[in-house]
């Protein structure tokens, strides 16, 4: 079962040392964890397929790759008759992400004891690890296999974790993130719920970078003054710096399971207000094969029948465009704010698609 991507896309420098090399750090707070409202698991290796699931539902782990529900995903799996495979996640293509590898060479035990559970509850024959290949400052060395595991290699330019969740890498295949799958071994051994989350914390202005486990609820701000700063940051994202988000006020934005990093830069070139040259660039890397710049315009002019027409619904919000634009325009950003506007638009009323060649294509008189 091979795992096939497209060739568009971006070679990216990852930045991901030292924080990946270094050990995993706390920001618990204590008295935090909660146990289960379900009986202790006395064999664990014992339990069914449906326990298993009752015990993810019941400490209400959220995959951190797609922020769903890791029981539903689980469940869903198994009423679809079983799955081929189900592959840990630890693919962290993103520059300066390690929230998911880091986890992995740290606590391989119980990564790959969560990977054999979430196997069962979901009727795979086949497990296996991926990890992106195209990284090339790691100081530790990738294993060929972590406990009996054969780990992947994931290749192609990024987004090559987005581009996994597609039909290209298989039929049959359930991709369930290192961390979650860690918060399902301490489930069922530790009768714990999820009340933590893995991210990475760096960028140019932070002194010693490194992934955290921090406690749910705490502050971006408290997981930055845990790594300490060397000046006041200029621009804080959450997420990694492709597809995260720039915010305002890091001391009252939480963590929650899918903070999967916080990052903070001493500038921020967005704020430069160039204009569109036309270069063709955005074009040129969208793994989607889409028109962002049409799409940006589109966006910004409310025209939602061009928008359509130029298949906003597509974009995956991978942020290739606006990585390489040399205006710097929120492309990405600007396109996804599109594409919630049209689904909105789409589940509040529901039409016909207009045909290629219509009035309504030709003069866009649906606008907002």
């Amino acid at each position: 079962m091979a795992f096939h991507f497209l060739s568009k896309g971006l070679v990216l420098e990852q930045h991901k040392e030292p924080a990946l090399s270094r050990d995993l750090r706390e920001l618990i707070v204590p008295g935090s964890a909660r146990p289960l409202p379900l009986p202790k698991a006395e064999d664990p290796a014992a339990l069914s397929p449906e326990e298993i699931i009752a015990f993810a539902d019941a400490a209400g782990i959220i995959d951190e790759r797609d922020s769903l529900p890791l029981g539903e995903k689980l469940r869903a799996a198994r009423r679809d008759g079983g799955t081929a495979m189900v592959v840990a996640d630890a693919i962290d293509d993103e520059p300066y992400v390690s929230s998911q590898l880091g986890p992995l060479f740290k606590l391989s035990s119980q990564a790959v004891g969560g990977l054999l559970f979430a196997a069962k509850a979901a009727g795979a024959q086949e497990i296996m690890i991926g990890v992106y290949k195209n990284v090339y400052d790691l100081r530790l060395r990738t294993p060929n296999t972590l406990y009996g595991v054969k780990i992947k290699r994931i290749t192609g330019k990024y987004p090559a974790e987005a581009r996994s969740s597609f039909p290209e890498c298989g039929e049959g295949v359930l991709l369930v993130g290192v961390c979650a799958l860690i918060h399902l071994y301490r489930a069922i051994h530790n009768h714990t719920a999820q009340t933590t989350s893995f991210l990475t914390v760096a960028g140019n202005c932070v002194a010693n970078p490194a992934n955290l486990e921090a406690t749910n609820g705490l502050s971006v701000w408290q997981a930055l003054e845990r790594c300490g700063l060397l000046e006041e940051p200029a621009r804080v994202v959450i997420g990694g710096p492709m597809t995260g988000m720039s915010i305002l006020d890091p001391a009252h934005t939480p963590i929650s399971a899918t903070t999967r990093a916080v990052l903070a830069f001493l500038d921020n070139p967005r704020e430069r207000h160039y204009s569109c040259i036309g270069c063709g660039k955005c074009a040129s890397v969208c793994p989607q094969e889409l028109s962002p710049l049409f799409l940006y315009k589109s966006s910004k002019q409310k025209l939602v029948g061009m928008l359509r027409f130029y298949d906003v619904e597509r974009c995956i919000g991978c942020g290739t465009c606006s990585y390489v634009c040399p205006a710097k325009l929120e492309l990405s950003a600007e396109i996804l704010s599109a594409k919630r506007l049209v689904e909105g638009l789409d589940k509040a009323q529901p039409q016909t698609q207009p045909q290629e060649g219509t009035q309504e294509d030709q003069n866009d008189t649906q606008s907002v």
